[in-house]
């Protein structure tokens, strides 16, 4: 079972121990769009929703992934990656799974969240998930949000070519800000190879942000 999987089934069902083969035969019509996961499992409906990731921080995990390689494959579905589930969660505050308490677990039983059926269902996934990496990132909402950006481009080239390359644009409407962790950048960086004595010089970094922006007496 990859990374991706095992956190999946962990965050829905609680446990990784896999049911029998005879209650993961009961599963089928699994159907996977943006948000929702839904199937038939037994006599049941069972669906697992949560929210999307926010456009913008998968699109600047997109960016930062590009020419990355193993990085920028995970980010394409392409395989399971630790290393962009740390990114999302520490870097950015939104786990590429999300946390349990941000799925909402529904079976026609009304058994609860432990119910037998949402359980062969978290597992039938993992199943998915380690076949193609990109179905998470589909209910998760990061595939769309690919594409759509994608489509969007040409159009954006379009405009560009037809006016004035020294005219400027006007200035798009500031957002709201996230403020990222001290030295949430240093850490996605790693070390830098460069000393300061007997330290990296981005462990100093680190030590100097988090005095600047502690409280001062």
């Amino acid at each position: 079972m990859g990374p991706w999987a095992r956190s999946f089934v962990s965050a829905v069902a609680g446990r990784t121990d896999r049911p029998s083969d005879g209650q993961l035969d009961e599963v089928r019509d699994v159907t996977v769009e943006v948000g929702t996961i839904r199937a038939q499992v037994g006599e049941c409906t069972v669906t697992l929703t949560a929210a999307r990731v926010p456009p913008r921080i998968w699109e600047a995990m997109r960016r930062y992934a590009q020419g990355r390689g193993p990085l920028e494959e995970a980010v394409a579905g392409g395989h399971q990656a630790v290393h962009l589930e740390h990114l999302m969660a520490e870097d950015w505050g939104e786990p590429l799974v999300p946390r349990p308490s941000a799925i909402t677990r529904t079976c026609t039983c009304d058994a609860g969240n432990a119910c037998e059926h949402i359980v062969a269902l978290a597992h039938a996934f993992t199943d998915e998930i380690d076949h193609d990496p990109s179905r998470l990132l589909l209910w998760r909402g990061c595939i769309e949000n690919a594409a759509e950006l994608e489509v969007a481009a040409p159009a954006v080239e379009a405009v560009t070519e037809a006016v004035d390359p020294w005219q400027g644009a006007a200035l798009p409407e500031a957002g709201s800000v996230r403020a990222l962790p001290v030295g949430a950048v240093l850490q996605r960086l790693g070390p830098s190879g460069v000393n300061v004595g007997d330290e990296d010089v981005a462990e100093v970094l680190r030590r100097a942000y988090a005095v600047l922006v502690s409280p001062r007496s």
